[in-house]
Parts: C-alpha cells; sequence; structure tokens
C-alpha cells in the first residue's frame, strides 16, 4: 500500500507510463495474409474528354475494382470508391469514382500533401518493389507525382521510404468533376470523379506486353468533418500504412 500523500516524481512519470503502454504487436507476417487482389487491364480504342465524366462509351468496357476496402482489411467502406481502368497501347487510363457526403479538400499546388485531406492514390510498378511511382489526385483538380524507394525486411515489410518528388509524369492530364460544394460541411455533397491519362512512357518505358503483370495498388483518403478518416484501398496492405508494396495487387495487361 502507498503511504498517505505519495506521489510518483515527475522524473520517473515518463518510465511509468511507458512501462503501462504495453508495446504495439509486430506487423504479421505477408506470407500468412490473403493474397492480393488481381485484375486484367483490357486494351480498348476510344475519345476521352478529361472532364471527370466518365461519359464516354469506353469507359463502359473498362475493367471497374472495387468497392474498396479499410485498408486493415476489416469491415466495409462509409463512402463507396471505384476506379475504372484500361490501356489503349500507349496509355494507362484511370477513372476514379468516389462518393462523398462531405468533400474536403483545399490544395492546389502540384506536389502539395494532398493525403492530408482527400485524395485517391495510384501507387505503381513494372517489377522492382523497392522502387515504384506514387500519383495522386484531389477533388480540386490537384496532382502529385513522386518516385518512392521503400526498404523492405527480409519478410517484405516496409522499414522506410523516402520520395524522389523532382520527378514529374509530364505527359499525365486529368480532369476532375465534382457533384457537390468542397470545404463547406453544412450540405451534403454527392461525389467527385476524377478521369486520368498517363503515358507508359511517363511510367519508366515502352507500353506492357499483353499478359505482362504489372504490381500496383490504389487507395483513397476519405474525411469527413467529426468523423474519423478512412483509409481505403483496391488491395488492402492489412499492413501499416499504403506503403507495402508486398501486398500490391496484380495487374495484367490484355490484348
Amino acid at each position: 500500500m502507498k503511504p498517505a500523500g505519495w506521489s510518483l516524481p515527475l522524473a520517473l512519470l515518463p518510465l511509468a507510463l511507458a512501462a503501462a503502454t504495453p508495446p504495439a504487436p509486430p506487423p504479421p507476417d505477408p506470407a500468412t495474409l490473403p493474397p492480393p487482389a488481381r485484375a486484367v487491364v483490357p486494351r480498348l480504342e476510344g475519345k476521352v474528354t478529361f472532364d471527370g465524366e466518365l461519359s464516354e462509351p469506353v469507359w463502359a468496357r473498362a475493367a471497374r475494382l472495387g468497392p474498396f476496402r479499410p485498408a486493415n482489411g476489416q469491415g466495409q467502406a462509409r463512402e463507396a470508391t471505384f476506379v475504372r481502368v484500361w490501356h489503349d497501347g500507349e496509355a494507362l487510363y484511370l477513372g476514379w469514382e468516389c462518393s462523398d457526403a462531405d468533400i474536403q479538400a483545399t490544395f492546389t499546388a502540384r506536389d502539395s500533401r494532398f493525403w492530408e485531406e482527400e485524395v485517391v492514390e495510384f501507387f505503381v510498378t513494372r517489377d522492382d518493389l523497392t522502387r515504384y511511382y506514387e500519383l495522386q489526385w484531389n477533388p480540386l483538380g490537384g496532382e502529385f507525382d513522386a518516385i518512392i524507394t521503400n526498404d523492405l525486411d527480409a519478410r517484405g515489410v516496409s522499414r522506410s521510404f523516402k520520395g524522389d518528388w523532382s520527378y514529374t509524369a509530364k505527359g499525365m492530364r486529368s480532369g476532375v468533376k465534382v457533384r457537390g460544394t468542397v470545404q463547406q460541411s453544412g450540405d451534403r455533397d454527392l461525389d467527385w470523379r476524377v478521369e486520368v491519362r498517363i503515358p507508359f512512357t511517363d511510367l519508366g518505358g515502352p507500353a506492357p506486353r499483353a499478359g505482362e503483370v504489372w504490381r500496383a495498388n490504389f487507395y483513397r483518403f476519405n474525411r469527413e468533418q467529426g468523423r474519423k478518416e478512412e483509409m481505403l484501398s483496391w488491395s488492402p496492405p492489412m499492413l501499416p500504412g499504403f506503403h507495402q508494396p508486398t501486398r500490391f495487387g496484380f495487374l495484367e495487361f490484355g490484348r
């Protein structure tokens, strides 16, 4: 029993608190997790106007991936997210569909910290899981592009990563359509969409051959005033953060 008036010296308080806090459990071994998602990216032909409408007939024939799930693989998302994907032998096309009752965004300058607000993200590599492209788009038309170098441990779990923000996807084009009012939580919004074209030359080389498989993942940060943020993905990492390339899905390029 502590004597009356007993108190822990302030100098020892941080040590006591640390001792009382159980250590975070280690991340699971990727080998024990369900396999990453897979999809075939069809080769199609069609003209696109980059306005975020996704109204051209070619989008109806694209692969539609989703709905996205929480990144930890548990439960369902509050807001639905899908991405349509196709290629034409010269570029990869993405059509994002994000239902959103409270659209939150303020950044517009290229390479801003879009992940602090609402954003969709695409991570992709041809073959090297330690080096991949990270591309982002937000509801205000902001774009982000970087090359990520990731240090993986023997199990394939990320220990640390760094980004080369000097990289620019010079041929990339995108357009956004918002149905709602951005950064105004007093009303109810409907959704926002992004239409994207990424030349294969911006992704480090020639067009993929038919049957070639790349590793990639699609993500979304969804935020709503007064509610916890949602970290959503096509192929849930089930490991800490989005930068877990061993959990990227498989994209097979069709004929």
